[in-house]
């Protein structure tokens, strides 16, 4: 039968890699297609269409991204799909009744870890067989009820699952394959914030079953050696496992070693390991004896540099802790980066200020910060039940803080921070590559003639800049915020947006001369390579396993590879797949339709279809009908295209400066960011008795001439006022300006102010 599986796929996507093996062990053939973005609806549509599946599997991990998905699945009906629609992932695990209710496109959700349901239900589609009572399901009972099936146990030995298949090639990073992997499920935290833990244990209350779950260590190393073997080079795996450290130090020691012995018999040589971990678990001797096995980078999972932020978040770790992690990494030569989530509901200024003097404390590790958000079903989430300034729906939840002081602070980062925190090219996203780079450079390149050593010094001293300067804002912002005068609150962030923004364009520059340098030293040298076979220790182990999707077509296959200039990972430290990582960066994430506006939460509107038989004739895309009509889903507020007064016309010749991640075949060059999603704050109207409730939602669009640049800012309201600022010359002060840059580096500065609040936002003359 044929099957197609869609899902993000900002790095390989494992999650789709796992279930499309699961179902070619099955039989069946099965496409994996990408969907980036709202932007690519359309495509992904007919090139589901064109594959003719019986059944498609949405793979829905990240709860920001949820209505581009549904959306998806209103527009396949819409374009005829007859099929089994299905979705799965944290996000429709946990909400899983209000997607049956509200989005009648899908017919079933595949509830925490798949592999088995979803060969079950294939089988049951495949064979024209009742599938309502398979287990692991929620779907719609004979009376349109969502309800949910007895659950499965959590699968106790992951070895018995097939290794994920590899669907295209890997990224590359300074030539370096860039291989993620998983080496275990499951993580023994409580974070309140967190879906992961929220998903599993959610699992495991009705199916049962082992939170945390190992594979041996022969079973992980036969995949690496298959993977490294057919990449032909030495690679660096990222360990996409929810933590990649176990809480005790030398479990940790003797597992990796383990590892290593099997890679060892299997003929693998060199390689790179990555991953992430809770504070606690990182001691000095572990850290000292990771360098040694192998690891250049570890994501710290900090969080919270304020004992009561932390207890806050249940984050079950002391700062103390925290420190001694980062100081162990530091010590031992393994980059480390983090996040903060520094506003969340019981969130006040001393400590936030008590973060600032942490990123200080701290200021040779990249960081970036942003707001716990309250992904549905999570403790987080739960608790704010019946507070009243709890706003949204099941598509994007938002809340008050409840210090006044402290939700003003957040507003205006939202604001002023919006491009250094939030863009997938900003500064602080970049910034975290520019450390794991150089150490990806030293741990894969001999150094002869001292060329990495000259690029250290000054690449310690930009990322120490940037983490210090950032601070200083944050400390302007947070006085900022103390002020009383709704009027000097906007006027003064404004201006500091403005600023931030200035400084970026510096740093920037200081980021691209580096990067330059290690191109150089890329191309100058030749990477130590002495090509190894698979041995027959490794074939013999594989042997019996759940391969196919490896083996059937060679070694080769695992790794056809992609080039790149540009190292550093789409997820710079975090984790792409993971929606705590990626979600985490989302500062504001209601979609239009959040319920925020009067006192109704309004759940999101049906496609078209709802309730009424399929048609042969659908919309067009572009049909106009009236409010009473049944109209296609809309595209969410962070669709990719925003909802504008004056959007510009298809053939206006001007290009729109977002975001847009390469298409599924476009060799996958990883850009020097945190993320390829755009991560910036999102549309919401807030509380009305506070400043900046409702910023301006603007972009620039841009065009070369034979004159300069011309720039037009789209968006916003009729009645707003703009402030044009940049390198260069400038000419004119409407909505339309001509731009003459005097070099590539040169940046352009707009910042708007409404009534409701404040954007500033930046182009780039390398990016026109």
């Amino acid at each position: 039968m044929r099957i197609v599986v869609v899902g993000a796929d900002f790095e390989e996507n494992l999650g789709l890699g796992m279930i499309a093996a699961s179902l070619e062990a099955a039989g069946h053939t099965v496409t994996v297609v990408p969907f980036q973005n709202a932007a690519q609806t359309q495509d992904v549509v007919t090139r589901i269409l064109a594959r003719k599946p019986a059944l498609v599997g949405l793979s829905l991990q990240f709860q920001h991204r949820a209505h581009e998905f549904l959306t998806l699945a209103g527009r396949l009906r819409a374009r005829g799909f007859r099929g089994h629609l299905t979705c799965g992932g944290q996000f429709p695990s946990l909400a899983w009744q209000e997607v049956l209710a509200h989005h009648p496109a899908i017919d079933s959700i595949v509830l925490h870890e798949g592999e088995q349901t979803v060969v079950e239900l294939a089988r049951a589609i495949e064979g024209r067989t009742p599938w309502l009572s398979i287990s692991g399901l929620a779907v719609r009972d004979e009376n349109g009820r969502a309800v949910r099936r007895a659950g499965r146990p959590l699968e106790p030995d992951l070895d018995r699952l097939p290794f994920a298949k590899r669907y295209r090639a890997h990224t590359t990073h300074l030539g370096v394959p860039f291989i993620p992997i998983t080496a275990s499920r499951g993580c023994w935290g409580r974070c309140s914030y967190c879906s992961i833990t929220s998903f599993h244990r959610d699992a495991r209350e009705h199916g049962g079953g082992r939170l945390l779950r190992l594979r041996t260590p022969e079973n992980v190393a036969a995949e690496m050696a298959l993977l490294w073997h057919g990449a032909g080079s030495p690679s660096v795996f990222c360990f996409h496992d929810d933590s990649f450290l176990l809480p005790r130090p030398q479990d940790t020691i003797d597992r990796l070693e383990a590892i290593r012995r099997h890679l060892d018999t299997f003929g693998v040589g060199k390689v790179g390991l990555i991953g992430k971990c809770r504070p606690e678990t990182l001691t000095p001797d572990l850290a000292l004896r990771l360098r040694d096995l192998g690891v250049i980078r570890l994501y710290v999972g900090v969080e919270n540099g304020s004992q009561q932020g932390a207890d806050h978040l249940n984050r079950r770790t002391t700062v103390a802790a925290v420190r001694e992690a980062l100081r162990a990494a530091r010590e031992a030569g393994i980059f480390a980066c983090y996040n903060l989530l520094i506003f969340e509901p019981r969130s006040t200024l001393e400590d936030i200020r008590e973060n600032i003097a942490f990123m200080r404390e701290h200021a040779m590790h990249p960081v970036n910060f942003c707001r716990a958000e309250p992904y549905h079903g999570t403790p987080l989430q739960k608790g704010l039940v019946g507070h009243p300034g709890l706003g949204g729906s099941y598509l994007g939840w938002d809340y008050r803080i409840d210090d006044d002081k402290a939700e003003v602070l957040f507003r205006i980062c939202a604001a002023a921070f919006r491009e250094r925190n939030f863009a997938p090219r900003g500064v602080a996203n970049r910034s975290m590559g520019l450390g794991y780079s150089l150490k990806l450079l030293e741990h894969f390149h001999e150094d002869r003639l001292g060329g990495l050593s000259r690029i250290r010094r000054p690449a310690d001293e930009v990322t120490r800049g940037i983490v210090l300067e950032t601070a200083g804002f944050l400390e302007e912002a947070a006085n900022l915020a103390e002020q009383g005068d709704p009027e000097r609150i906007a006027r003064e962030t404004a201006l500091l947006g403005l600023r931030i923004a200035a400084h970026d364009a510096a740093w920037h520059s200081s980021l691209d001369d580096l990067q330059a340098q290690m191109d150089r030293f890329v191309a100058g040298v030749e990477r130590e390579h002495s090509p190894m076979r698979p041995t027959r220790k490794l074939m013999e182990a594989v042997q019996g396993l759940a391969v196919a999707s490896l083996l059937a077509v060679g070694v080769s296959a695992c790794g056809g590879r992609a080039t790149s200039d540009d190292p550093v990972p789409p997820d710079a430290g975090l984790d792409a797949d993971n929606e705590d990582a990626v979600d985490a960066q989302v500062v504001d994430p209601l979609p239009e339709d959040g319920g925020v506006e009067a006192d109704v939460m309004v759940s999101d509107p049906p496609p078209w279809d709802a309730g009424v038989d399929h048609v042969d004739d659908p919309l067009p895309e572009d049909a106009s009908v009236d409010a009473d009509a049944m109209v296609s889903d809309p595209p969410p507020w962070d669709a990719g295209v925003d909802h504008v007064d004056d959007p510009l016309p298809e053939d206006a010749g001007f290009e729109d400066q977002v975001s847009d991640p390469p298409p599924a075949d476009a060799g996958y060059e990883s850009k020097a960011s945190d993320h390829w999603t755009e991560t910036s704050p999102k549309r919401a109207v807030r509380s009305r008795d506070l400043p900046l409730f409702d910023p301006p939602q603007v972009k620039l669009a841009s065009r070369r001439t034979d004159e300069g640049i011309v720039v037009r800012v789209s968006g916003g309201a009729d009645a707003m006022t703009l402030r044009w600022e940049g390198d260069g010359v400038i000419e004119g002060d409407g909505r339309e300006v001509l731009w003459r840059p005097g070099s590539g580096s040169d940046q352009l500065r707009l910042g708007t102010r409404t009534v409701g609040g404040v954007a500033v936002v930046t182009l780039r003359a390398c990016d026109v």
